[in-house]
């Protein structure tokens, strides 16, 4: 078993892009108001289901855009520690 990590960085960033376009079409938007002149306890309910809904999905994709933006940091710190080894090994 070998004990390098290999990191395909192309793929890497091809999948980050992936999530990114995700996330970027991911929709949250629901009916606004169902039945706004009923009014009947479960159709306001309905209504605040859908309200604390849209509220979750639009964390979630922040939060996805967050993680996205984070993982691609990480990347490029690593490509950089990397370099940073290998010239050191290189330099001996």
């Amino acid at each position: 078993m070998s004990q390098d990590i290999k990191l395909r960085f192309s793929d890497i960033n091809e999948a980050l892009a992936d999530i990114q376009a995700a996330s970027e079409s991911f929709e949250t938007s629901l009916a606004k108001d169902i039945a706004s002149s009923n009014q009947l306890d479960v159709v306001r309910r309905l209504n605040e289901l859908s309200h604390l809904f849209e509220e979750v999905a639009n964390v979630y994709r922040s939060v996805l855009i967050e993680n996205n933006q984070s993982a691609s940091k990480a990347i490029e710190v690593f490509k950089e520690v990397d370099h940073t080894i290998s010239a050191s090994i290189m330099s001996r």
